[in-house]
């Protein structure tokens, strides 16, 4: 196979990288978390991809702007990670059981089957026919799984006595208590999906957030290392290609995955991280070539010439 000459042993698991931002993730308060509004899988691509070359300026970027958050930078991969986790969460979350339908309907067969064989049995005074009286009947998969526990229970204890005597079979009676606790079990789960949708969204706002802080202050710190190269764009770029300078309004951001968080939806970001996103967003909208003009770390260095750092402003 192609695949044994291609060497994926020193990739990061990304359930381990999870694993080790959870905390960080817990720790963000509501007030923190930044809306998703674009694509959450293209954005991880470009992401990884730029990874190689921000390492590259990594020595840099400690030289020369001291005061940055080189610790967060060196975690970026693990919070791309972390994002591409509580996304396939949420994917799973949002989407119910398929195959709740099929097992219902095979089901469904299995206990007119025993039902028919049990109340034969019962004319035939060989189990008690009374104790059919607590079935639930086939309106709702909750009252199936019930029946064909109850069924397989009945047939089960009295097994001595009906043994020979009937076409059901003993495989046919641990079918039917699995196919009941597999019914019941993907019942459950579908009357929790709100609940779960609900936090699996916030996990992934959290991951988001850390993701987008962390990207949006590494092309920050290039924009301002690089100016003379004017070469932003091109060294990590931005993840929201096309749009306009400025802020882009909600209106027009991209709808997420998540039909919770739509793009009408107005923003939680507190003013702290609108001031960092209008900074960053400014970068991100001039064209490649020009955007050090509109860095927040050259107007810094204009104003403060004393300063190279923008960090320190």
């Amino acid at each position: 196979m192609a695949s044994d000459s291609i060497n994926i042993g020193d990739e990061v698991l990304a359930a381990e990288a999870y694993a080790r931002v959870k905390p960080e993730l817990t720790k963000l308060v509501p007030d923190e978390l930044v809306r998703v509004n674009l694509d959450v899988s293209a954005a991880l691509q470009t992401i990884l991809a730029a990874l190689p070359k921000l390492r590259a300026l990594r020595g840099q970027i400690v030289k020369e702007l001291p005061s940055f958050d080189i610790a967060s930078f060196d975690r970026l991969e693990d919070y791309a990670l972390a994002l591409s986790v509580t996304q396939t969460a949420l994917l799973l979350a949002t989407k119910p059981p398929s195959e709740l339908p099929a097992l219902a309907e095979d089901a469904l067969q299995l206990r007119e089957t025993l039902l028919r064989d049990a109340q034969a049995l019962a004319r035939r005074n060989l189990i008690d026919g009374g104790q059919l009286a607590g079935l639930k009947g086939v309106n709702g998969y909750k009252n199936i799984a019930q029946d064909l526990q109850i069924l397989s229970k009945i047939l089960q204890d009295a097994w001595p006595q009906i043994q020979g005597k009937t076409a059901t079979t003993t495989d046919e009676l641990k079918t039917a208590s699995q196919m009941a606790t597999r019914l019941s079990r993907l019942v459950g789960l579908r009357e929790q999906g709100p609940a779960r949708v609900a936090v699996a969204t916030d996990d992934r706002r959290r991951a988001f957030t850390l993701v987008l802080r962390t990207y949006e202050d590494a092309r920050r710190a290039i924009a301002n290392l690089r100016a003379p190269q004017r070469d932003v764009n091109t060294v990590v770029p931005s993840l929201y290609p096309g749009r306009p300078r400025g802020r882009q309004s909600d209106a027009s951001a991209t709808v997420p995955a998540n039909p919770n968080e739509t793009s009408g939806a107005p923003s939680t970001a507190p003013a702290s991280d609108t001031h960092r996103q209008a900074n960053v967003d400014a970068i991100q909208g001039v064209p490649a070539g020009t955007a050090e003009a509109a860095s927040p770390a050259a107007v810094a260095s204009k104003n403060s010439p004393a300063s190279k750092d923008p960090f320190l402003q």
